[in-house]
């Protein structure tokens, strides 16, 4: 068994395939020109692409790589995964911007209440001090996900990022023990031009170069959102390696307790941090929302506990944090398409007379 075949069997992400030892963005792009994947090159211009395609038994898509300039990476995610992925993320220079366009996710944003503007993308903009690591997880499911990793000297000069913001600062240099990181809003045009790259299919003779252009000019928009973002006197959310840590904990405790008091604020409170930091680092490390992830495991209790046959529906409802029944009945529909009743019918058939 070769090394990815034994970091596939951990199930991780696309650091754990082509990162190597140190697991790191651009020792993957480095084993790209070695391993088993899809390439195209464009030499004149120095691009390169890789696509590597899922194996079937762990699901379908492909991760896409390309790098369209010297210090500037960009992986494509566009898979859907069957089981539970893990990986750990060292630091390693680099400022994240990542956009999540599909998944099994819901977004902390507020959105304005018009119908052309992206109501479940963002960006997140993230950077960890040297000697920081977090883990990702993410669940089963639909992804379609830009992210970029980017020399700091790079967007402070090439892109002319606004140095006089603390926002900025921040992300550029974040203090030692910390990780810094930002949500802003993407506007329409933003969205139809992430959308776009998506849809280039690296097999015309100017495929290569118009993702280059475009994951650049996307840069450019990324820089204005933080800068703008910064005018808004917003600060990054900066946490310690304890804050990271505790993630794992905060995903513990909503996986396993469903009672209606549990909140956001009194689970920050357990954990020893604020709701803002809570919320904002658990759509970062699950790609997700508190929310999102709790009702996603309290639907499946909740078919766990309907596939019992004989606990009353409103007992099932209590028992995953629902004081009335009409509640979780629009809840359980919203998730699975079903109500709890036809759920019944089909996971415990009656005998035919």
């Amino acid at each position: 068994m070769d090394d990815r075949e034994d970091a596939a069997g951990t199930r991780g992400l696309f650091r754990a395939y082509f990162g190597g030892e140190d697991g790191s963005v651009a020792t993957t792009f480095r084993n790209l020109a070695t391993a088993d994947v899809v390439r195209r090159t464009d030499e004149r211009l120095g691009l390169s692409y890789a696509r590597f395609d899922l194996p079937p038994e762990e699901g379908c898509g492909a991760w896409h790589f390309l790098s369209p300039a010297e210090g500037i990476f960009a992986v494509l995610t566009d898979c859907e995964y069957h089981t539970i992925r893990h990986e750990r993320v060292v630091a390693e220079g680099l400022i994240e911007f990542h956009f999540l366009l599909e998944g099994p996710v819901e977004l902390s944003l507020p959105q304005e209440l018009d119908a052309t503007a992206p109501t479940n993308v963002s960006l997140i903009a993230c950077q960890q001090a040297p000697g920081m690591a977090y883990d990702v997880v993410c669940q089963p499911g639909t992804y379609k996900m830009a992210s970029f990793y980017v020399r700091p000297e790079l967007i402070r000069e090439s892109f002319g990022m606004d140095l006089s913001q603390g926002m900025a600062r921040q992300l550029l240099s974040p203090r030692e023990g910390t990780m810094a990181m930002t949500e802003q809003k993407i506007d329409p045009e933003f969205l139809r031009l992430l959308r776009g790259l998506f849809e280039i299919r690296f097999s015309g003779p100017r495929d290569l170069t118009l993702a280059a252009a475009r994951i650049l000019e996307l840069l450019v928009l990324s820089v204005d959102a933080v800068d703008r973002g910064g005018k808004a006197e917003e600060q990054s959310i900066v946490f310690t390696a304890r804050e990271l840590a505790m993630f794992d904990r905060a995903r513990e405790v909503l996986a396993g307790d469903f009672t209606e008091s549990q909140t956001i604020p009194r689970l920050a409170r357990k954990l020893g941090t604020n709701a803002t930091k809570l919320k904002s680092g658990f759509r970062l490390l699950y790609g997700t929302t508190i929310f999102a992830f709790r009702n996603r495991h309290r639907m499946h209790r909740a078919m766990q506990l309907l596939a019992e046959g004989d606990t009353p529906i409103a007992a099932v409802a209590h028992a995953v944090g629902f004081r009335h029944q009409a509640s979780f009945t629009s809840a359980f529909r919203a998730h699975f398409g079903l109500t709890p009743t036809q759920a019944r019918q089909r996971l415990v058939p009656t005998d035919a007379p």
